[in-house]
């Protein structure tokens, strides 16, 4: 091989190695996918996303025209809000930057002319960017692995979160309609203490007690109305609702029931350090750093190596050869920066340990209180709501055979109704808390942490290295 050959295809390498460092036409979402196809949570994560096709406002219009149920309610809030949109676009701007890790800084070109007949052309790659981009593609790599984790993590945090707007709101809609049947018999009942005591069956003191108490009961209702509706809107937001569809919303009238049976866990801790997606991206955080401190350790000496051709014309003669430059590590070798990349390292250690022990201790007060939550809602629904309906039988028969007053009745109806809203509480509880075990054990808990990533201590150290 002559000379000539041995320098184009030295010129020809660096195209080579770069040609196939792309950004894929989805962004990375394909992978995003497969990871959330993989979860082994209830949620129905198994419909396509689609960042370049939302959901069309003809199918929100669809899906709107009947009550909103919570299944179509998770899968309008991944399709139609542009919140779930910008946060999967992170995972191409990873992308972005695992593609640009494969390719060499453009190369450096020179002319120098002395005289009419004395010049020099050169043309200089960056030969250390070179010898360094395989580790330099493994932390990409390891960081674009990370934000498709994280991606998947906030779509099922994201699931989670319209599921418990979704819950909050049907709840409220259905404590305030108990709050109307109370306000509505306590108007019933101060217009018959008005007709007595018009008739002079009553006195002024138990006119004015009724008159006080449905004043009362309206401005109750009056800041239900207000928590309803704050708790709506709440819903609107998750969904990304506006305009005419957030006016559309409507909700089924009373939350699902109850199970039957419980999701049972024989080993809930190691679930969730398997399955959750804040431990694996510890994990690969932890990863990244361990790549990182190796290629900080190397980039004083290696980072600022140059190499091209070399040409120089002196008084007609050409003569060609190569040059070679490089930085001398005599005032920075590096030190500084190796003891923070170290620290970064050690620091990403500890984090890694502090989400494996949240996981472990979420799981756990998680499961405990789906159990409870389960166990109090059960008993209202089997055993005190059928009793207190049989007591309200009984006082309306007292009332019919004028054994207690009109008053008496009243109590009893707003001691049902204050009843069937706590059993409200305890059935949205239920569901809530079943929420946050899915979240405690697939998702990221309630503790999300923030880990500084894995380039971040190269990149400080990279900029004294420009010439």
């Amino acid at each position: 091989m002559n000379k000539k050959m041995r320098l184009g295809l030295a010129l020809s390498l660096p195209l080579i190695m770069t040609a196939c460092t792309t950004v894929p036409k989805d962004n990375g979402i394909a992978q995003v996918q497969e990871l959330l196809d993989e979860s082994k949570a209830t949620y129905d994560l198994k419909m396509p996303i689609d960042l370049e096709s939302p959901m069309s406002a003809e199918e929100i219009t669809a899906i709107l025209s009947a009550p909103l149920n919570i299944s179509d309610a998770e899968r309008m809030s991944l399709h139609a809000n542009p919140e779930v949109q910008a946060n999967l676009m992170l995972v191409g701007i990873a992308e972005a930057d695992y593609a640009q890790a494969g390719r060499m800084r453009n190369p450096g070109f020179t002319f120098e002319r002395f005289a009419a007949e004395d010049y020099s052309l050169s043309l200089l790659f960056d030969l250390g960017g070179l010898l360094l981009m395989p580790l330099r593609r493994q932390i990409e790599a390891r960081r674009l692995e990370v934000a498709r984790y994280e991606a998947a993590a906030t779509v099922l945090d994201h699931i989670v979160n319209t599921r418990r707007a979704w819950l909050s709101a049907v709840a409220e809609q259905q404590r305030t309609k108990l709050m109307e049947r109370v306000v509505e018999s306590a108007r019933t009942g101060n217009q018959m203490t008005r007709q007595m005591s018009a008739l002079g069956h009553s006195g002024v003191i138990e006119s004015a007690e009724s008159e006080i108490l449905l004043r009362q009961l309206q401005a109750s209702m009056a800041r239900q109305k207000m928590t309803e509706a704050a708790s709506k809107e709440a819903l609107i937001r998750q969904l990304g609702l506006w305009g005419s569809h957030a006016r559309m919303l409507r909700l089924p009238d009373t939350l699902p029931e109850l199970p039957e049976n419980l999701i049972y866990f024989e080993a809930i801790e190691r679930d969730a350090i398997q399955n959750r997606l804040d431990v694996e991206i510890a994990r690969l955080n932890l990863e990244s750093m361990a790549k990182n401190l190796k290629l900080t350790q190397l980039n004083p000496f290696i980072s600022s190596v140059e190499v091209g051709a070399l040409q120089e014309t002196t008084e007609g003669l050409n003569e060609a050869g190569y040059e070679l430059e490089l930085s001398i590590p005599i005032f920075d070798a590096g030190g500084v920066q190796n003891a923070r990349a170290r620290t970064v390292f050690e620091r990403a250690q500890a984090q890694a340990e502090v989400v494996a022990i949240a996981a472990a201790s979420e799981s756990r007060q998680a499961f405990v209180t789906y159990r409870t939550a389960w166990d109090l809602a059960k008993d209202f629904g089997d055993q005190l709501i059928p009793l207190r309906k049989r007591v309200s039988q009984e006082r309306l028969l007292m009332y019919n055979g004028m054994l207690i007053s009109v008053f008496d009745l009243l109590a009893d109806v707003r001691s049902a109704a204050s009843l069937e809203s706590d059993y409200v509480d305890a059935v949205r509880d239920f569901w809530l808390a079943d929420a946050n075990l899915q979240s405690a054990i697939m998702g990221t808990g309630s503790r999300p942490m923030i880990f500084e990533e894995a380039g971040a201590s190269l990149e400080a150290g990279e900029g004294g290295a420009e010439h």
